[in-house]
């Protein structure tokens, strides 16, 4: 039965060196295929903080995929902020900031939602340009016909106390209706983030109307899933323990578990987060 890990917000710089010990061997222990880093991996993207996630990245028997997060960006040094702002993380972690990773059962897509700079106030929140929407359906392309197909994000997309999805969902991602929109044109199955060190689900299944980024009409609506994940190493935990989540895929169902730290173990819930069925 395959299975991924999702970790977020590690946050490396604040993190408990027993805690992070704990979790690679956690880590290491379930035999995963593949390990997601939804973002912010570091504190404040010093290089030393991205040397400690290296090492991190390095004692993980399985293969990762990470994308960035706002806290990925130098806030000091404003000229590599603005004119190399993936310069450390190219160094330490990875040549490709939208990584995927193709398996059997599961397609893996990155999308950057980090920016260096935003015209409003608070440059911490995401956003996706019209271009990556649109290149979507390409970076699906390797995918399997019947594999299940996940993005990886750093910033939610629907926000925890959304009441109703179908119109206008409040979000912390500029664009993210037309994402959504064209996540479900697409088939994606699963959306995952952290950004909020909050765990929860929520979910898109309003049909999608045809419209400039979407070249397809969809005539049947498409359920497309969103999990949080808490952070897994930050003491910044908002109210939770820290935590990762579980992704399992048995045949045509794909199943997410939290997995939570309890002081001296990683504790798995019984009750799944959510549960996606073809």
């Amino acid at each position: 039965m395959p299975a991924f890990a999702h970790i977020s917000d590690l946050h490396f710089g604040s993190e408990d060196p027993s805690t992070t010990r704990a979790l690679i061997a956690e880590l290491n222990r379930e035999r995963l295929d593949l390990v997601i880093l939804s973002g912010d991996l570091t504190l404040a993207a010093r290089s030393g903080e991205y040397a400690d996630a290296r090492r991190f990245i390095d004692a993980l028997k399985a293969p990762t995929i990470a994308v960035p997060g706002n806290h990925d960006i130098t806030p000091f040094n404003l000229g590599e902020r603005f004119l190399m702002p993936y310069r450390r993380w190219h160094r330490y972690v990875s040549a490709e900031i939208e990584p995927s990773w193709f398996g059997p059962e599961a397609a893996v897509v990155g999308l950057n939602t980090a920016r260096r700079m935003r015209l409003r106030l608070n440059w911490s929140h995401g956003s996706l340009s019209r271009r990556q929407i649109v290149t979507l359906p390409a970076r699906f392309a390797p995918a399997e016909a019947n594999a299940f197909r996940i993005v990886v994000a750093h910033h939610p997309f629907i926000a925890e106390d959304t009441e109703d999805l179908s119109d206008r969902p409040r979000v912390l991602v500029k664009r993210a209706k037309a994402a959504l929109q064209a996540f479900a044109a697409e088939g994606v199955d699963l959306v995952t983030a952290g950004h909020l060190h909050r765990t929860y689900a929520a979910a898109f299944d309003t049909p999608p109307a045809t419209s400039a980024v979407i070249t397809q009409e969809v005539a049947q609506s498409h359920r497309v899933t969103v999990i949080q994940a808490g952070t897994a190493l930050s003491a910044r935990t908002r109210g939770e323990p820290n935590s990762f989540n579980r992704i399992e895929i048995d045949g045509d169902t794909m199943e997410v578990h939290t997995v939570a730290w309890r002081g001296k173990r990683w504790e798995r819930t019984d009750e799944p987060l959510v549960t996606i069925r073809r």
